[in-house]
């Protein structure tokens, strides 16, 4: 099975214009989940039971009508029953990857497989490739695991293609008869040795030697040739070593050498092939140098900065990181290509050179919107082409109008705290970090941030560790002038851990500020910043019309000892509930004797809801003012009877409180134990026992 180009199915369709079962689809995810939990836990983990358990039931049902059922494997793609799953799966080309990595080429499953088995085999499929050992599938066959039902098969070299039978056809491979030709030719041997023929060091350096040797030079130019144009076709598990073999042999050879052996291979419209060949069959670093030696060669001009640039991309592409390697190998091959279409001309225009630099820049979609897909650590296949761009400008140290595009695009689309990273993993006497950093932290493009329907948390902290004493004005901003809730939030709770200057600009602001919702959010903000907040005429704040922003203020002002009778009584009158609510559960106990005609005309006599007025009952208990007694008394009697006699009142909690309260402070009170001693005669229980703490 090769990697990228699966084999058709029986029916003459390729892999992929089918759609795969929900069954098959569901077991491969449970075997790739099953892998994964292996490869995280230890032998006996309590969630690996679980997982071989999901994986033999879901098996049962597929083997029912089937003998055996087996899984082919791409670099990042599985094929199963002709189909092969989708390569951005992250679950399943994780797994494909996995089993690449293994040189596994397929796994079959057979009737009668059984939980011990399954269990073996993850765990064999979970080891991972130490870079010094041999791969699990390019071990002697003795030391391959075995099991009754199930079976790993390696790859052989490419030549495993799975049948529906089970079988395999092997198949001839010329890229491998033709890199033997070539270290033949190169070690002047009819035979080589197999650690001489992996060797690229001693084969550069043997054709380094020969450097008056016209004759020599034609016949390794000839294998070379064929082999350029033989690998950019071939795609299997043994050409893609000898495709890494003639990329460590273009490596090893000095540039000297390899300028002589292009020059040799023919006229101008060959070495243009020859560059063309090596841009679809070999690695990108060879690929640049390649293209050099036949500039050189061709006397053609390769700019500096053009050669620096295609240098940087085959960097990223060979070791960058794994969301970089494919855009940046693809961006380097497809302008590599176009670059040669202007190769007719002795000069090249510069113009030319400069719309190249772009077209890299716009190898993928820029300037176009994708929005950041939050369950995603990495960019995969989506990394927008503006970002693409100003790491490439970063890596290079240029900066331009497109470059200064590219951040825009960036900050529109929400990805400062992205960039803020790059500058920062950037040398910091580049000049471009430098301009993208300016250009990024400018008041316009922080608004401009800040605009948006929502932010990134980690950016705004970026911004405010990036601007310092800047960011607090421009924060206080958004938090006044954003239509998003979201962003009013996340710039509120990043402003409350910036220090004193944010509470000293609240203060400032504070008086010429007319909208409630503004000045409720200030003062909820001043609350962490007590010493700003003691500067301010709280108390004017809880006279304000707006109740929302009332019930701001009352914190501070409860905070300022000075006034806080004062600022209780206000908010015991405040016909707002909440207000009177946080008032009442913040009086002390006994309750100060100023503010007992507040809290028994506001609130037991007010209209106030019934459960607020048993809280404000309960608080008035130890206090000896006769405005408290008389208030009790209404609230557990109502009138007098035909004989003059008082009646109580229904039955309720706040009278039963009363009730309470009345029986434990005011007992010896002649009127108070009237109404006492009715109640302990009542028939209703719970009348008699609001008055029992009173006999105690």
């Amino acid at each position: 099975m090769t990697e990228s180009d699966p084999p058709e199915t029986s029916g003459g369709t390729r892999p992929g214009t089918r759609a795969l079962s929900k069954e098959l689809g569901d077991f491969l995810i449970e075997l790739s989940i099953g892998v994964h939990r292996f490869a995280m836990y230890p032998p006996g983990h309590p969630t690996l039971e679980p997982a071989v358990r999901g994986i033999v039931r879901r098996l049962g049902p597929l083997l029912a009508n089937r003998h055996s059922l087996n899984i082919g494997v791409a670099r990042r793609q599985l094929v199963i029953e002709g189909v092969a799953t989708d390569e951005k799966h992250p679950v399943l080309s994780e797994m494909a990857r996995r089993l690449h990595e293994l040189q596994l080429g397929a796994v079959s499953f057979e009737v009668g497989a059984t939980g011990q088995e399954i269990s073996d085999l993850l765990r064999t499929l979970s080891e991972e490739v130490d870079p010094d050992a041999v791969p699990l599938g390019l071990r002697p066959s003795e030391e391959l695991p075995t099991w009754p039902h199930l079976r790993i098969h390696p790859l052989g070299y490419e030549r495993l293609t799975i049948r529906e039978d089970g079988g395999a056809v092997v198949e001839s491979d010329r890229s491998t008869q033709l890199w033997l030709g070539l270290a033949r030719a190169a070690l002047g041997k009819e035979e080589v040795p197999p650690e001489e023929a992996d060797s690229a060091e001693l084969l550069a350096r043997s054709v380094e030697e020969r450097k008056q040797d016209a004759a020599y030079d034609q016949v390794i130019v000839g294998y070379m040739l064929q082999l350029a144009d033989e690998l950019k076709s071939e795609k299997t598990q043994e050409a893609d070593r000898i495709r890494k073999r003639m990329a460590a042999l273009m490596r090893e050879m000095d540039d000297a050498t390899l300028t002589r052996l292009v020059e040799m291979g023919g006229d101008h419209a060959q070495r243009k092939r020859f560059v063309l060949d090596a841009n679809e069959s070999l690695s990108v670093d060879a690929v640049v140098k390649v293209l050099r030696s036949a500039a050189s060669a061709s006397g053609q001009n390769v700019s500096n900065s053009m050669t620096r640039l295609l240098s940087k991309l085959a960097l990223h592409a060979d070791d960058g990181p794994a969301r970089l390697r494919m855009q940046a190998g693809s961006a380097l091959r497809d302008n590599v290509e176009r670059l040669m279409d202007g190769w007719d001309l002795d000069d090249p225009n510069p113009d030319d050179y400069t719309r190249t630099l772009d077209s890299i820049a716009k190898a993928a979609p820029i300037f176009q919107a994708h929005e950041r897909r939050a369950d995603l650590g990495e960019w995969g296949d989506d990394i927008p082409g503006a970002l693409r761009l100003l790491e490439t400008a970063l890596e290079v140290d240029s900066y331009g109008p497109t470059v200064e595009a590219a951040v825009l695009d960036l900050v529109d689309m929400g990805y400062v705290g992205v960039v803020l990273s790059l500058v920062r993993d950037a040398a910091e006497e580049e000049g471009a970090a430098r301009e993208v950093f300016q250009e990024l932290t400018r008041p316009p493009q922080v608004r401009r941030f800040l605009a948006r329907h929502d932010v990134d948390e980690a950016a705004l902290s970026s911004l405010a560790e990036a601007l310092g004493a800047e960011a607090v004005t421009l924060f206080l901003d958004a938090l006044a002038d954003s239509e998003s809730r979201a962003v009013r939030r996340k710039v509120f709770d990043r402003l409350s851990e910036m220090g004193s200057a944010v509470g000293a600009e609240v203060v400032a602001r504070l008086p010429n500020e007319s909208r409630w919702y503004v000045v409720r959010n200030w003062l909820a903000l001043l609350r962490f910043f007590p010493e700003s907040a003691a500067r301010i005429d709280i108390l004017g704040y809880l006279r304000d019309p707006e109740p929302r922003v009332r019930r701001e203020a009352l914190p501070l002002a409860l905070d300022r000892p000075e006034l806080r009778d004062r600022a209780l009584a206000m908010a015991l009158a405040d016909p707002d509930e909440r207000n009177c609510r946080t008032a009442v559960s913040q009086l002390p106990s006994p309750i100060p004797e100023p503010l007992v005609p507040s809290l028994v005309q506001r609130v037991l006599r007010g209209r106030r809801d019934p459960a607020l007025k048993r809280v404000a009952v309960r608080a008035l208990g130890g206090s000896r003012s006769p405005l408290v007694r008389d208030a009790l008394l209404e609230l557990a009697v109502t009138g007098r009877s035909i004989l003059g006699k008082s009646r109580l009142a229904e039955p309720s909690p706040v009278m039963l409180v009363a009730l309470e309260v009345l029986s434990r402070d005011w007992g010896e009170d002649p009127e108070v134990e009237e109404i006492v001693e009715l109640a302990r005669r009542a028939r209703d229980p719970d009348v008699r026992a609001a008055v029992q703490g009173g006999d105690a």
